[in-house]
């Protein structure tokens, strides 16, 4: 909606948080300056910013307020202080709502003021004037906070976000339906602790993570990633701490069916200084590639640096240190393996020219991949390091170039001292990329962007520092509940605005000057649009789930020295075959048949291959080919216009007579304004107008009632589909407002 009166706007929604903000703590005590113990009587109000900028407020007997640092209390007045900042949600998506505005406000008044002054400004040229003062006028527009969206679009676009998908009807329904007070929060709840949470940030982190199958960058067929898939969900569910998350990663040794979390170093095997690089990029929001060859042209990080840093992940390998006796069954490996391959051939298993099964000897070669400490650092600096700190070839130690020092004899090994470093609290990178890369999930902007490049500095760059320091100095406070903070961000009221349909130049990204009157205009991404599509085509898009972690540890460890004949040998490696199958929610593995429309396997994106063929819906529509870190894309393309309009999805699929949708509709009772309400409800998660009930009635054919009734129904499934193929292909379905 189009803002007119934009300090009206401010001036109200400013005074309204401002006085439901922080919590106040009626209670006079006494405050002791840390500098030079003066004291004074005041009652505590709250507090603004956060991390070294926190200011407490504080109001003496006689009504005067007192802004005073945190840090220059006694420490007995900051525990005391600390104690009793708000923690419920609604007191810090206030706070955060209290920031935003603060910004618009400031930013608007000094446009105001540039304006104003350029016509005397004798720098610029009339033309350069001229643009100035466009770009003025657009920015001051963008200084008030959108209107608030109705609750068809918050509904929509919370589903999205959080469960990953667009609402069943039923879903939709009984939140349009409802009259409570508080059934955005309640909703907001309600999703965060659902299955289908755990789906969505799963499509998050394949990404972030590179999670594929194989493991490996080139994708070894014979490693299954089941194991790292299953515990990144699980630790999503369980809410784990995103700090543990990481260290855990960074830390995990052994098997991946024994220790999950090693599939992130196993994803860069071979490749030490590749996986440095990227865990900088993913966990601290910074590119040091360029230092792996010389010094950094942009930041301060020398060549050397990179490989100090390097130096703490030195002794760390991906392959061998399992020794030669890999099976359970004891005796010499390669003795087993040519035991099991002279059964196989004298069982007529393998074909007449083979003497060994591939598969076999691959599979059990997955063994040797293992995460190890060998205690050996070989990190050394390269052949034609040129820099006068060092020399070709040389040895390196560990050490940090930012941040606190790390004593690496404190720690059991070097990578211990770096996974407790990268995740530390204190860490200036750490805290502040996650939070960067969240807050850009539910914007679809970042604070600073990219996000793989946070410089030394907030002023400039952010396009709010105060509020990015409050959320920073939040996650901590949260002890990294990635499930807690996001809850914080989706009940503020600055997410829970219309989406800004004008987008923020490159100007405003590169300078800081950008407000978020609400959260940005986006496109699906392909994970959300097909999952939106199963949700159309199944009763219950999130019944359906990838499992495999625990059959694939125990087929493993399987003692093979007991399978005696072909047919068992055959029947063990043809069960490493199947592992990953879909279940559903109650452990049941269910047929290659489940869930498919037609030819189609109508299940969740992260239930599926990761990541699907080239040719796939998902890969067409921008899924990540999970080899670079977050490479997925969300640009149009003609062909994606194509496969909406003619392909076999909406064609075939989302219109088929056996879809779950088209059938609900066909069996419903009711008249066929009903019916289209159904439809507009289940696709666009809002009730039709009449005008939209006239046009969609137009599009369903009248029954024929001397057809037959297997001729009437058919022609009322491709009514109802021409509705549905209708709304998909609209502009509404496709984005986010």
């Amino acid at each position: 909606m189009k803002k007119t009166n934009i300090l009206k706007v401010m001036a109200c929604a400013l005074g309204a948080f401002l006085a439901i903000g922080s919590t106040a703590v009626a209670e006079m005590r006494t405050w002791t300056s840390a500098a030079d113990g003066k004291t004074v009587e005041a009652e505590f109000l709250g507090i603004t910013g956060a991390g070294a900028t926190t200011v407490i407020r504080l109001r003496t007997a006689a009504g005067k307020e007192i802004p005073f640092p945190l840090s220059r209390l006694s420490e007995a007045d900051q525990l005391w202080a600390k104690a009793n900042l708000p923690k419920d949600p609604q007191a810090l998506a206030n706070e955060v709502d209290r920031l935003m505005l603060e910004k618009m406000k400031s930013s608007y008044y000094k446009l105001v003021e540039e304006g104003k002054a350029l016509g005397s400004n004798k720098d610029l040229t009339p033309a350069e004037k001229k643009k100035r003062s466009e770009e003025i006028q657009r920015e001051m527009a963008q200084c008030a906070p959108n209107e608030r969206t109705t609750d068809e679009q918050f509904l929509r676009r919370i589903y999205l976000d959080i469960a990953g998908r667009i609402p069943t009807f039923d879903e939709a329904k009984g939140f349009l339906d409802s009259r409570s007070k508080t059934k955005r929060p309640e909703l907001i709840n309600e999703l965060l602790n659902s299955d289908a949470y755990a789906m969505r940030m799963f499509n998050y982190y394949s990404d972030l993570l590179r999670v594929r199958e194989g493991v490996t960058m080139m994708g070894n067929g014979d490693l299954k990633v089941d194991p790292y898939i299953e515990w990144i969900k699980n630790s999503v569910k369980e809410d784990k701490p995103f700090n543990e998350f990481v260290a855990e990663m960074l830390n995990a040794k052994g098997k991946i069916w024994d220790t999950p979390a090693s599939g992130f170093l196993i994803s860069d095997q071979g490749m030490r200084l590749c996986n440095l690089s990227n865990t900088f990029t993913i966990f601290m929001g910074t590119e040091i590639t360029c230092a792996q060859c010389h010094d950094h042209p942009f930041e301060e990080v020398y060549q050397k640096d990179f490989y100090q840093m390097a130096a703490f992940m030195g002794g760390v390998e991906t392959r061998g240190g399992g020794g030669g006796n890999m099976m359970m069954g004891g005796g010499d490996s390669k003795a087993e393996l040519a035991r099991m391959n002279k059964t196989l051939k004298d069982g007529g298993k393998l074909r007449e020219r083979d003497t060994t099964d591939r598969q076999l000897g691959q599979m059990l070669g997955t063994h040797r991949v293992n995460v190890n400490d060998t205690g050996r650092n070989v990190v050394k600096l390269p052949h034609d390091y040129h820099y006068d700190n060092g020399e070709p070839n040389g040895n390196v130690e560990p050490k940090t170039y930012l941040g606190d020092i790390v004593d690496v004899e404190k720690y059991e090994t070097p990578r211990a001292a770096f996974a407790d470093w990268v995740t530390s609290k204190t860490n200036p990178r750490f805290t502040i990329n996650v939070v960067n890369r969240l807050w850009k999930q539910a914007f679809g902007l970042a604070q600073i962007e990219p996000v793989y490049n946070i410089p030394g500095h907030l002023e400039g760059q952010a396009q709010n520092p105060e509020l990015l320091a409050f959320l920073e100095q939040m996650m901590k406070d949260l002890d990294y509940s990635v499930k807690d903070f996001m809850r914080v961000i989706y009940n503020t009221n600055g997410y829970q605005r219309e989406s800004e349909t004008m987008s923020p130049s490159l100007t405003q990204i590169d300078t800081g000057t950008y407000h978020f009157p609400g959260p940005v205009l986006r496109r699906m991404s392909a994970e959300q649009m097909w999952d939106s599509f199963v949700t159309l085509t199944t009763p219950n898009p999130d019944t359906m789930v990838r499992r495999g972690w625990e059959e694939y540890k125990e087929i493993m460890y399987t003692d093979t020295t007991k399978l005696k004949t072909a047919d068992e040998i055959w029947n063990w490696r043809n069960r490493f075959r199947g592992i990953g199958q879909l279940t559903d929610l109650g452990g049941d593995t269910m047929g290659k048949e489940v869930g498919k429309v037609g030819r189609v396997q109508m299940v969740r994106a992260s239930e599926l291959r990761q990541p699907q063929a080239p040719g796939h819906f998902l890969r067409m529509f921008g899924q990540s080919d999970k080899q670079l870190i977050e490479n997925q894309f969300f640009g149009g393309s003609a062909p994606q216009v194509m496969a909406l309009l003619n392909g076999q999805i909406t064609n075939e699929i989302l219109t088929s007579p056996e879809a779950y949708l088209v059938k609900e509709i066909i069996n419903a009772k009711g008249a066929k304004s009903e019916k289209i309400e159904k439809i507009f409800i289940s696709v666009l998660g809002r009730y039709p107008s009449k005008e939209e009930i006239n046009k969609a009635g137009s599009g369903m054919a009248k029954k024929n009632r001397d057809a037959s009734e297997k001729d009437q129904m058919a022609a009322e499934a491709s009514g109802i589909g021409n509705v549905i193929w209708a709304l998909v292909n609209a502009r509404e379905f496709m984005f986010i407002q």
